[in-house]
């Protein structure tokens, strides 16, 4: 693990992870239920996801010394498996699977120990001890419709925040800090709702639970 570790014990992680790819994998999922005038829609999408972490990129406080480490989550794969059902004025199924060629990244923060790392787009606010991080999962509401048809659109959800600036469906109000320096685990319940044309029945209202579970692996003992 490398959260809370000193800058010597950084870099000799740094050293063996060139050595040795250092991945985050687990999964998540989005399950949203969706409420408008022809009826409700409950939509799940469960994910797949890995990520390989890039080469860590120091971090440096108002006083030049170093406070951190930044690094990048490059996707490797994020699979994902979509089901939803109509029930009302029409009645249907739907879903499918797919493996997303370009996904989008993640990033996490890691100070070391005393020290402190403001986030960078979370004005006067500083990441967790162990470490911050951020996820962004694509197509995760409307990938597919009646009929197991595949939809274009990308409507995305967030996990965690402060770390880079996101265009989601549905964004984390929460800082996530790593547990135990070598999981990501979380969940949380979000509602909102939209109105689509200026009247009534054009309200949507959508309320959705999210939650993950990844870990690390390939690190340096």
């Amino acid at each position: 693990m490398f959260c809370g570790q000193e800058e010597e014990g950084w870099v000799t992680g740094v050293s063996g992870a060139l050595l040795s790819v250092v991945l985050w994998t687990g999964t998540a999922q989005v399950d949203v239920m969706i409420w408008e005038g022809g009826g409700e829609h409950p939509y799940t999408t469960d994910f797949t996801l890995e990520y390989r972490e890039s080469q860590p990129i120091p971090v440096y406080g108002p006083q030049g010394d170093l406070v951190g480490h930044h690094v990048r989550l490059v996707p490797q794969r994020i699979a994902l498996k979509a089901h939803h059902e109509v029930r009302g004025l029409l009645n249907c199924t739907g879903g499918g699977e797919e493996v997303i060629a370009e996904g989008p990244g993640g990033e996490l923060v890691v100070p070391i120990r005393g020290k402190q790392v403001e986030m960078a787009v979370a004005a006067g606010l500083v990441a967790p001890s162990a470490g911050a991080y951020q996820l962004v999962l694509p197509r995760a509401v409307g990938a597919f419709a009646c009929g197991n048809k595949r939809n274009t659109a990308d409507r995305r959800v967030g996990i965690g925040r402060g770390l880079f600036f996101t265009d989601v469906e549905v964004a984390d109000a929460q800082l996530r800090s790593l547990d135990g320096g070598s999981n990501m685990r979380g969940a949380y319940h979000e509602r909102h709702e939209r109105n689509y044309g200026g009247s009534p029945q054009h309200l949507v209202r959508y309320e959705f639970n999210v939650k993950w579970d990844l870990h690390r692996v390939g690190a340096p003992q």
